[in-house]
């Protein structure tokens, strides 16, 4: 993920714990793209409230994370199991310090528990307070009640289809957004 300092149309970088004072008690299911596609290339949509967030993570690593994204509403039948995702890693350091493969797995699985879905492809994310969830149709129904477009770039507007098409690989990311430990 990018440590880059932006704002523009996406707005002023703003940070997490101010957003979100409750963290500890209701993590948050944000849908976004990296910072780095902020330019004057691609704008927000005007059919949602962007935040342009600095999260810590990481653990005692204290890792400032920039995130640019919309916040869903959880599915109520979700919101236990984001809860206990949140309490399973904190405390946890995860990626404070690197990410091994035992990690990966024991995420995987907590996911796949938890909240019946997977990182697979979006597991890079991965650290303490910022649990990623892979980008797909059915994640996204089954996770959150906010009617989405199929295609997910109609959330932004692109000032050429240049960029909208060089960017269409892995420009999604869905992150559970919680409390860092330290």
């Amino acid at each position: 993920m990018n440590e880059i300092e932006t704002a523009g149309a996406w707005g002023a970088v703003v940070s997490s714990a101010e957003m979100f004072p409750d963290l500890e008690e209701r993590p948050r299911l944000l849908l976004g793209v990296l910072p780095g596609w902020l330019s004057r290339d691609v704008q927000p949509g005007k059919d949602r409230r962007w935040l342009h967030l600095r999260h810590q993570a990481g653990g005692v690593n204290c890792t400032q994370m920039e995130l640019v994204a919309t916040e869903l509403t959880p599915r109520p039948e979700r919101e236990a199991g984001l809860l206990r995702l949140s309490l399973r890693f904190y405390d946890s350091n995860l990626s404070g310090w690197g990410t091994t493969v035992d990690d990966l797995v024991i995420y995987r699985a907590a996911l796949r528990e938890l909240l019946g879905v997977d990182a697979n492809l979006s597991y890079g994310d991965l650290r303490e307070a910022i649990y990623p969830v892979d980008v797909t149709a059915e994640h996204l129904r089954h996770l959150t009640s906010d009617e989405l477009p199929t295609d997910l770039d109609e959330l932004l507007t692109f000032t050429t289809p240049i960029t909208q098409v060089s960017g269409m690989l892995n420009r999604w990311r869905l992150w559970i957004v919680t409390q860092n430990s330290d």
